[in-house]
C-alpha cells in the first residue's frame, strides 16, 4: 500500500501525458527483458530491443515527450547490452525464426498419437 501511495504522490505533480510517455519507456524496457517464449512477447523484445538501439527519431520523440533525455536513455542500454541484460536466448531466436524447440517438438508428439 505504501509504495501505491508513494507512486501517486510522484505523479501528482505531471501532466497525464507525460506519465504516459514515461510509461511507453517502461514498457518498452519491460518488453525488451521478457525471459519467456511465448511468440508474440518475443516480437515485442525484438521491436523493443531494436528501438533502443537504433535511436530513430521516433524513439528520440518518446524520450522528449517523456522529458528524458535520448542519448542518455540509448548510452544506459548499450551498456545493459553489453553486460547481457537485453539478448535474445536461442530458444527465444528459433521461436522468433519459426523453428520448433525442443519442448515444442515433444508437444507436438503426444498431440498425433493415435488412440484405439
Amino acid at each position: 500500500m505504501t509504495i501505491k501511495a508513494a507512486e501517486t504522490t510522484s505523479h501528482q505533480n505531471k501532466s497525464p501525458e507525460l506519465v504516459m510517455w514515461q510509461a511507453v519507456i517502461a514498457q518498452a524496457v519491460t518488453d525488451a527483458r521478457y525471459q519467456g517464449v511465448g511468440k508474440a512477447h518475443l516480437e515485442c523484445k525484438d521491436t523493443a530491443i531494436a528501438w533502443f538501439s537504433s535511436s530513430s527519431l521516433d524513439f528520440r520523440w518518446v524520450c522528449h515527450f517523456a522529458e528524458m533525455s535520448a542519448d542518455y536513455i540509448y548510452k544506459k542500454f548499450q551498456i545493459a547490452l553489453q553486460k547481457g541484460l537485453f539478448t535474445i536466448t536461442p530458444e527465444q531466436g528459433k521461436i522468433l525464426a519459426n523453428k520448433k524447440t525442443s519442448s515444442q517438438m515433444k508437444r507436438d508428439k503426444r498431440k498425433f498419437k493415435l488412440k484405439f
